[in-house]
């Protein structure tokens, strides 16, 4: 609202703000929601608009609801706060995203109060994690034992769903803290090399087409996500933080994008799938991953090497990958990423290629009463559910309007955006987009 400059709007849900009562709700509140939308929302209007009604409701909800599902064994976060009893719910193990995507918003939370103990919590946890040894260099377990905070090896690899926003905040923490976490940065070097190096897969039909795969249930998953192309974007941000050649990140960053827009491209809206898989060029027991595939013995018992089940998908006659899951929920991953790529370059097909997406878009998810997710983005007309996610505005549409307003709204240079696209200052600006 303040971006766009929606006055009225913003000072009703001001009144709303100040109403609101952290300490009470019907159901469990997710840690994970909870600080990208709630805290983050909160801490990113105060940066664009200091209020301390602002800072005080961001200390509340962090009080009340975050900081208590630290209170484990080691450390690490339970995923539910249940606020009847005032104590976290039990559970065994937290993903990799969960633990790691606290540390943007209560790094700025200590910086606007001047406590650290947010950021403390938050960031030693990373810390550790980093610390852990890996067979593919930088690259982690999704699932971790909440008792013990050691990877549940038998667990997906990914860098998709459930693991992320924990590599995404180690360049956009480390730029909020003015790059003094060096040894993160170096982690999301290794990530980004083992990505390129273990889990890139040129598709059979087209190889300049390039999926990230994962390691899913013993096997090399040929499956990926919309969620997953936020990737771009976050490598040029990182690429600004390297202190070394960036070419080669950057060209990957390229790939990326490219296969990306592939996606939405390709399906009878326009609109990418949820999920979708391909047919590699190439086995992975025949690349850099069969030579290590061995060791994931020690990581999963069984080795099976690279998966050739056989998957229920959607038949399609042409391009170069097959639906999984047609579902669309509205997701803003690539327009994200498509709005850093015309911040950083100034290329004007990025603007082309944002409004192609919004107009499938408004066609096909519209409805009377706002906008929502469809069930399957090849068939015309697509059955609509009847959900529309916050994110949309959060994320979606505020990305399509700074692609499309001044660049020095809400710079790149001046600002780093949370996973659900709040913007915090920078306290030094760094230097990304023209």
């Amino acid at each position: 609202m303040l971006i766009m400059g929606l006055e009225s709007e913003y000072a009703n849900a001001l009144e709303f703000v100040k109403k609101i009562d952290f300490s009470k709700s019907d159901e469990p509140a997710k840690g994970f929601e909870t600080g990208i939308r709630y805290l983050g929302g909160l801490l990113s209007a105060n940066d664009i608009r200091p209020d301390p009604i602002l800072v005080q409701k961001a200390v509340e909800v962090t009080e009340k609801v975050l900081l208590p599902l630290f209170n484990s064994k080691s450390g690490a976060p339970y995923t539910y706060m249940d606020l009847t009893s005032g104590q976290p719910q039990p559970t065994r193990s937290i993903n990799l995203a969960e633990f790691g995507t606290y540390t943007l918003e209560f790094t700025r939370l200590s910086q606007v109060t001047g406590d650290p103990k947010y950021a403390k919590v938050a960031n030693d946890l990373v810390d550790r994690a980093i610390r852990k040894p890996t067979e593919m260099p930088g690259l982690f377990p999704s699932s971790w034992d909440l008792a013990t905070f050691e990877p549940q090896n038998a667990s997906i690899i990914t860098v998709g769903g459930g693991a992320d926003s924990f590599y995404e905040y180690l360049p956009k923490t480390n730029a909020l803290l003015s790059g003094a976490k060096q040894d993160w940065i170096d982690t999301w070097e290794d990530s980004v090399d083992s990505i390129q190096k273990y889990l890139l897969s040129p598709t059979k039909e087209d190889p300049s087409i390039q999926f990230v795969a994962a390691i899913n249930n013993h096997t090399v998953s040929y499956a990926t996500q919309e969620l997953i192309c936020f990737w771009p974007g976050n490598l040029l941000l990182g690429a600004t933080q390297m202190k070394g050649d960036t070419s080669k990140v950057r060209n990957f960053a390229d790939v990326f994008m490219k296969s990306c827009m592939v996606a939405w491209d390709d399906t009878a809206t326009g609109i990418a799938p949820e999920v979708w898989s391909w047919t590699p060029k190439e086995a992975a027991t025949k690349g850099p991953l069969g030579s290590i595939i061995g060791g994931l013995k020690d990581w999963f018992g069984e080795n099976k090497g690279s998966s050739t089940k056989k998957r229920s998908m959607k038949k399609r006659n042409t391009g170069p990958f097959k639906i999984e899951n047609g579902l669309y929920d509205l997701r803003p991953e690539t327009l994200e990423s498509i709005f850093y790529y015309y911040r950083v370059t100034q290329d004007t097909s990025y603007q082309d290629w944002a409004w192609k997406v919004f107009q499938a878009i408004d066609k096909y998810t519209r409805t009377e009463s706002g906008f929502t997710m469809i069930k399957d983005v090849d068939t015309i007309p697509p059955p609509k559910d009847n959900f529309q996610e916050s994110y949309i505005f959060a994320e979606l549409f505020k990305y399509l309007y700074l692609t499309f307003t001044d660049t020095e709204c809400m710079s790149l240079n001046k600002y780093v955006f949370s996973t659900e696209g709040h913007p915090f200052i920078l306290p030094e600006p760094i230097q990304l987009q023209k």
